[in-house]
Formats: structure tokens, C-alpha cells, sequence
């Protein structure tokens, strides 16, 4: 009986674990930056649906879940509009002129992730400031590959909250 009680115990407990802890244990987002044409960018993201749905609930939305597309579009727009922004030249944001993206519609949802595109036309050297996430996870990471030809990658950037900008040169 003892040992009955010790292993139901046991079970109890590595079950309490498992519903008390995060759906996964990394906050990271994934980005590619492609240079399409000259000064033509295309900027394809990648986020956890679940941490993007907790982050859009933090920002004040009713709780969502982000796989009725058709109605949670604009959402996202007004989540990246408040999160993501692009800057002309390499120099203080708060003095650089802002550059205008697009979102592609519709965002694409799968029950892990969700997928953007953003579309913009840049000179470089541009800033990118990346605060998508930062906010709702203080171990938030956006990661970044950017490709100015087709010989490869010509830089890499790690955007966290003590760092949450890189510039394209």
C-alpha cells in the first residue's frame, strides 16, 4: 500500500510539472531578410503561435487563437505596426525617418507557428528595430539572416531586449 501511495505521489507530481510548465521552453522567432530587387526587401518571420496569441493578449486583445485567419489579420497588423519598425540610415531611431512596410494578407497560421511576410523599399544602410515579443518574454530572441545577393548570406543579427535593433549595411 505504501508503495501504491509513493507512485500515485510520484505521478501527481511529475503531472502538476508538466501542465504548470511553458508549452516550450524557448522564446524565439526566426526572420529572413531577402533583398528581391534593387532596394526591394522582403521579410519573412516566423513566431510561436502560443506566444504571439499571450503577447497580443498582453497588449490588451481579448484572448485569441490566431487560427481564424480571416478575422485576426488586422490584429496582427496593429501588433506589428506597435512592435516593428523600420528606419532610414544606420543613427539614433528617435531622429531617423521612418521607412513604410506592407503586410502580405493573410498571415499564415499553423497550430505551432505563424508565418508573415513583410514587403518594404529600402536603401541600405536601414535600421531594423524588432521589438515583436520582447515585451511578454524576457528571454525573447528574434533572429535574423539577411541576404543582399543570391551568393549568400551577407549578415546574421540577434535581437533580444538589451539589444532589440540591427542595421543593414
Amino acid at each position: 500500500m505504501m508503495r501504491f501511495l509513493q507512485r500515485s505521489l510520484l505521478f501527481a507530481l511529475l503531472l502538476v510539472g508538466f501542465v504548470s510548465a511553458d508549452r516550450h521552453p524557448l522564446h524565439l522567432s526566426s526572420a529572413t531578410l531577402v533583398q528581391t530587387a534593387k532596394n526591394q526587401w522582403v521579410l519573412k518571420k516566423t513566431l510561436f503561435t502560443d506566444d504571439l496569441e499571450e503577447a497580443m493578449t498582453t497588449m490588451g486583445y481579448e484572448p485569441i487563437r490566431l487560427s481564424d485567419v480571416a478575422h485576426h489579420q488586422a490584429k496582427v497588423q496593429a501588433y506589428l505596426d506597435a512592435y516593428f519598425t523600420l528606419y532610414k540610415g544606420s543613427g539614433d531611431p528617435k531622429t531617423a525617418k521612418p521607412i513604410a512596410w506592407t503586410l502580405d494578407a493573410p498571415y499564415v497560421y499553423d497550430p505551432e507557428s505563424v508565418h508573415i511576410v513583410l514587403r518594404f523599399t529600402a536603401k541600405p544602410p536601414f535600421q531594423v528595430v524588432d521589438g515583436t515579443l520582447l515585451s511578454t518574454y524576457a528571454d525573447q530572441k528574434n533572429v535574423y539572416s539577411v541576404r543582399k545577393s543570391a551568393e549568400g548570406w551577407s549578415q546574421h543579427a540577434i535581437i533580444d531586449a538589451d539589444s532589440p535593433s540591427f542595421v543593414v549595411q
